[in-house]
């Protein structure tokens, strides 16, 4: 369990190296394919979710938003971290790190009910959401 942990802090802090943001490439379907593959073959699913939240509602949304994660991560074996950051100078723009065992992890983690509690929530908190899957490509932390 110690060794996941660092691994998820290793994801972590290679998404924030890489700058949280979309690549974009001319082989896009060769990049598309390896994640099909890392997906089917039960590798990590690493996925950035951007959203923006109505300020009038931040604080609603930052509670819901906060019972869902710890749900998530104590109930779900295959959720293995969530890690969610507010912009600091617009703390309504909100990025969650989600980081699942596999695919078959993530799908359970979309349909089980903590998260749909939160989905339903917060769904007219929600501005704008975009979400992007990565390809994990080094994991890197200094250890204790």
């Amino acid at each position: 369990m110690r060794t996941i942990l660092r691994y998820c802090t290793f994801i972590f802090m290679i998404l924030v190296g890489m700058g949280l943001s979309n690549c974009e490439t001319n082989k896009e379907n060769e990049l598309l394919d390896r994640i099909s593959k890392l997906e089917n073959e039960g590798q990590l699913v690493v996925q950035i979710a951007e959203l923006v939240i109505d300020p009038n509602k931040l604080e609603a949304y930052t509670v819901l938003l906060q019972e869902g994660i710890k749900a998530s991560v104590e109930i779900e074996p295959g959720v293995l971290s969530l890690y969610a950051m507010a912009d600091k100078e617009q703390p309504n723009k909100i990025t969650v790190v989600e980081i699942y065992a596999g695919m078959a992890a993530y799908e359970s983690h979309i349909t089980s009910p903590h998260f749909l509690k939160y989905k339903n929530g917060t769904l007219a908190m929600v501005e704008s959401l975009v979400l992007t899957r990565t390809i994990p490509i080094i994991f890197a932390a200094k250890s204790n």
